[in-house]
């Protein structure tokens, strides 16, 4: 199969652009014919947030990409700003099917993460023109991008731009729920449910932890203020590895508490590692997530998660089985299961450990992805 994978990338690059050559490698890996049409935002930002209703550039190039390589499908990641809507009429006019991961809420709110403030925030999702978001300038806390943004999701409302994808990938149940509540629910049948999925590790560690473990952007909407605070009412270990705005804080914690040991950013492997050899990885966000790649890199290492009970990470850890879930943006009961998982005999956390694996080799593994994504390429074909 000749597969076009189209994908803006971000200027630092995220968890999208982790999952987008993941995908790569695993469908290449099948002896399928891949290639990948990239855009980025660097440079010329400015002109390319002009275009975003219709960038004649990102078309070109899109029906150059496809006339050279011949796609039997075109496959969508993010499109945010220099990629724009074009490269979806672009495809339409070559005649491709084509498919769009969901990977945010871009579509639903100018936003994109459904969270302003320190809070959820849901008014755009069944609004053409979303006047509070606009108000509060939910982008860049900037009233006039965000104007901008909202006005081209808009245009793209009103021309149907997204009737024109064959189907759309939902990383989980939550994200699908969240789409199907919004003024695109006629896209339903549309919609296929693909969890998103990493590679084995296989330097398990046995014997249960001695430490905690938080990996994520050190940003507000990922809970990281929640799991400092609990923390610092206990004298439990905590090891955080990430970057953020918030950086600044974490220091300042992890100087004032000797329990809290802030490390930074690591690589790959040393992720992994300090992952397996954890107690338990607290995963704390306050938005609905629409996956969260570091729990079922946990899983896939066997080690439990204690996770906000809120976005896609609710229906990925089973309370009691492979993780504990708290109240989201819950210090107290943050600190209460916590406190609860420190305290279970070896066996017990065993075999949280033992299910934790065992998710992972039931839902998250290369194998189950491939064919869950080439079942709906096929299906689409």
């Amino acid at each position: 199969m000749r597969i076009l994978i189209i994908h803006t990338r971000y200027k630092i690059r995220g968890g999208e652009d982790s999952v987008v050559d993941n995908e790569m490698d695993l469908l290449k890996s099948a002896g399928n014919n891949v290639e990948i049409l990239s855009f980025s935002n660097s440079g010329g930002t400015l002109m390319k947030l002009f275009q975003l209703p219709f960038n004649y550039s990102s078309y070109k190039k899109t029906k150059q990409a496809i006339a050279r390589f011949k796609p039997d499908i075109v496959h969508i990641h993010n499109l945010h700003f220099a990629g724009s809507t074009s490269v979806i009429y672009a495809a339409k006019k070559c005649g491709i099917p084509m498919l769009i991961t969901l990977h945010n809420y871009r579509m639903l709110c100018p936003s994109g993460t459904l969270f302003f403030d320190s809070e959820l925030f849901m008014s755009s999702v069944n609004r053409m023109l979303p006047i509070e978001a606009i108000k509060k300038g939910v982008y860049q806390n900037s009233k006039i991008i965000t104007l901008w943004l909202a006005t081209s999701a808009a245009i793209n409302q009103i021309r149907k731009t997204w009737n024109i994808p064959d189907r759309y990938i939902v990383l989980g149940n939550n994200a699908k729920d969240v789409f199907l509540a919004s003024r695109y629910r006629h896209l339903a049948e549309k919609m296929r449910i693909k969890p998103n999925f990493c590679f084995p590790y296989p330097e398990k560690q046995k014997e249960p932890g001695n430490y905690y473990l938080y990996v994520g952007r050190l940003s507000p909407e990922k809970g990281i203020q929640v799991v400092l605070n609990a923390f610092s009412k206990t004298g439990l270990p905590l090891k955080i590895i990430g970057s953020g705005p918030l950086e600044a804080e974490i220091k300042t914690y992890s100087g004032k508490y000797k329990n809290i040991e802030f490390l930074g950013i690591k690589d790959k492997d040393e992720v992994y590692s300090l992952i397996s050899c954890a107690a338990a990885v607290i995963f704390s966000s306050i938005w609905f997530e629409t996956f969260g790649m570091v729990i079922i890199e946990a899983l896939a290492c066997g080690t439990p998660v204690i996770a906000s009970a809120i976005g896609e990470a609710k229906n990925l850890i089973q309370h009691k089985v492979n993780g504990l879930l708290f109240e989201a943006g819950n210090e107290n009961d943050l600190l209460e299961k916590m406190l609860y998982y420190q305290a279970l005999p070896v066996e017990d956390k065993l075999l949280y450990k033992a299910n934790a694996l065992k998710a992972y080799q039931d839902n998250y593994t290369p194998e189950i992805n491939l064919k869950q994504l080439v079942d709906i390429y096929q299906e689409i074909i």
